[in-house]
């Protein structure tokens, strides 16, 4: 074994199976949090973006109904994907 080998093993530890039960388990396991972190961000996001984008576009009427229908837009892509 390499030095660079020895240290990633010391490091690391031994590769692990992917077929093992306990190692698809744990692969699931990170999934899922990756998809709770995700849709918690999507939803702080909807929260104060819409806001954000109004407040930008002020008194600007027509701006508005532009960032109305990018808004409206965007949602529908979200939930239809």
């Amino acid at each position: 074994m390499s030095v660079l080998s020895n240290l990633r093993r010391k490091l690391f530890g031994k590769p692990l199976d992917p077929l093992d039960k306990k190692t698809r388990r744990h692969i699931a396991l990170v999934a899922f949090f990756a998809w709770v972190g995700l849709g918690a961000d999507g939803i702080s996001s909807s929260c104060y973006g819409p806001e954000g984008a109004c407040r930008a576009v002020g008194e600007d009427t027509r701006r508005g109904l532009y960032l109305a229908l990018a808004t409206a837009t965007t949602g529908f892509i979200i939930a239809v994907a």
